[in-house]
């Protein structure tokens, strides 16, 4: 089912017995599990479908790396499955109990929810699992990364959707009161989007915690997906205390819409912001801000510390150069997609940084 954002229901026709885990790649098709008959299809934008996948069991959730590689939530065998783009299938992670939700960080570890243990694992590149969440969680289900790195989980059983930092610790409870909530996603506003079982509807949590239904009289909704939307990057920015190890700045951002000469790309400055903060009395600042652009993979795009020794000129020619030249920035052009701007102080150094992304064109 499609449901647009006034809340309006379509149906769309498939050949998909019993749906489960969905996820969109950029160029806005659809890629469903069918737990009854053990698949992954494949919905182009013009509705043409294909099986890319068979031979699974009881398939859930999926997740999309940035080279296209698909992931599958295979609770049939307790396992994480990769399928490339050419189909090759091997098994990217085993010894789950019960895998549900999967999620994406910024720096591409995957992540995944376990009902059977009631704990969050972690999957690094290479393929090594550890333990990121193991107490505080009740039959865990759909989880997400919000734009500062926080991990948020559909927890089922304690009819919440429960907030995790980066060290794994439960830090708070976005929103009680819902019944059995299956998965949550975040949209570029910040909002929440919760399929909630209990009460068969669809449900938008603002950042000011209202809930407010955008869909009802649905029948078991478990998994959900935001698809390519048509809203634009806006000029944003976000500012924290950088300390040192996994403890830094991020600043999350989405690029959809009306691209650059039709070819899917923007143009973007990002700023990492430090010493120019004296001059706004905020105490602490961050003396050499180091800026990391990561795609939604985690892979590295580029990287700049001072931003005078490369792009100096381009950087210029914006308009928005730093007025300090510790100060780092990258100009680049990006397709749609998820992105994330780290900031880090050279040589562990800590203080107050601040991200700022600025659309160009």
């Amino acid at each position: 089912m499609k449901i647009s954002a006034n809340g309006t229901q379509s149906i769309i026709p498939t050949t998909i017995v019993t749906p489960s885990g969905l996820v969109f790649d950029h160029a806005g098709n659809v890629y469903i599990a069918d737990s009854a008959t053990n698949s992954v299809v494949k919905i182009t934008p013009n509705g043409i479908q294909t099986t890319i996948a068979s031979g699974l069991a009881n398939p859930k959730d999926l997740a999309l790396d940035s080279s296209g590689n698909l992931y599958v939530a295979n609770s049939g065998t307790n396992s994480v499955l990769k399928i490339t783009r050419k189909g090759i299938k091997t098994t990217f992670a085993s010894g789950l109990n019960g895998p549900a939700g999967l999620a994406f960080d910024a720096l591409g570890n995957l992540f995944v929810s376990s009902k059977g243990s009631n704990a969050i694992f972690k999957i690094s590149l290479n393929g090594t699992k550890s333990t990121f969440v193991k107490a505080g969680l009740n039959a865990p289900g759909g989880i997400a990364f919000d734009a500062t790195g926080n991990l948020l989980v559909a927890d089922t059983g304690s009819d919440a959707i429960l907030k995790v930092d980066r060290d794994g610790n439960v830090s708070a409870e976005i929103s009680s009161g819902l019944n059995s909530p299956a998965d949550v996603s975040v949209d570029a506003l910040g909002h929440l989007i919760v399929a909630d079982i209990g009460s068969n509807s669809i449900l938008t949590i603002s950042p000011n915690g209202t809930i407010t239904p955008i869909a009802t009289g649905l029948t078991d909704p478990k998994f959900l997906a935001m698809a390519p939307g048509l809203h634009q990057l806006l000029n944003i920015s976000t500012r924290a205390f950088v300390e040192t190890g996994n403890h830094v700045l991020i600043g999350g951002f989405i690029i959809r819409g009306t691209p650059d000469a039709d070819l899917g790309e923007t143009t973007v400055l990002v700023r990492a912001i430090g010493p120019s903060l004296n001059s706004s009395d905020v105490p602490d600042p961050l003396l050499n801000p180091v800026l990391e652009l990561h795609d939604s993979s985690g892979a590295i795009i580029a990287t700049n510390d001072n931003w005078m020794e490369t792009q100096k000129r381009q950087i210029q020619q914006t308009g928005l150069a730093p007025s300090d030249h510790r100060e780092s920035a990258i100009k680049a052009t990006l397709p749609d997609g998820n992105y994330t701007a780290i900031v880090r102080g050279a040589n562990d150094t800590i203080g107050v940084a601040l991200v700022e992304v600025y659309k160009l064109r």
